[in-house]
């Protein structure tokens, strides 16, 4: 029960945070400005750097290079944490 709890708060705190942060100072740290001439298409978009520390995250779409800001991938990851926290604590409840 204990874990069901936990996984509920670290989830809730997670996403609080990760949604402050991204109304407040959004979720790019930084970008290139490069004019991209017509329209993007979905397959141009990749992933183009993953760092673990500082936790940092690079794609493109295309033309431009994206960092995405390492506060909102951290409050991601402490919400995705504790969702997987919350579904194993409530399979072990169900269990007893």
């Amino acid at each position: 029960m204990f874990i069901r709890h936990a996984g509920a708060t670290l989830f809730g705190a997670g996403l609080l945070v990760c949604t402050v942060l991204l109304v407040t100072v959004g979720p790019v740290a930084a970008a290139t400005e490069v004019f991209c001439p017509g329209p993007r298409r979905l397959v141009e978009f990749a992933v183009t750097g993953v760092q673990t520390w500082p936790p940092t995250l690079t794609y493109t779409d295309g033309c431009n290079e994206i960092l995405l800001r390492p506060s909102v991938l951290w409050s991601g990851v402490v919400a995705a944490v504790g969702l997987l926290l919350a579904g194993v604590g409530q399979v072990l409840v169900q269990r007893a």
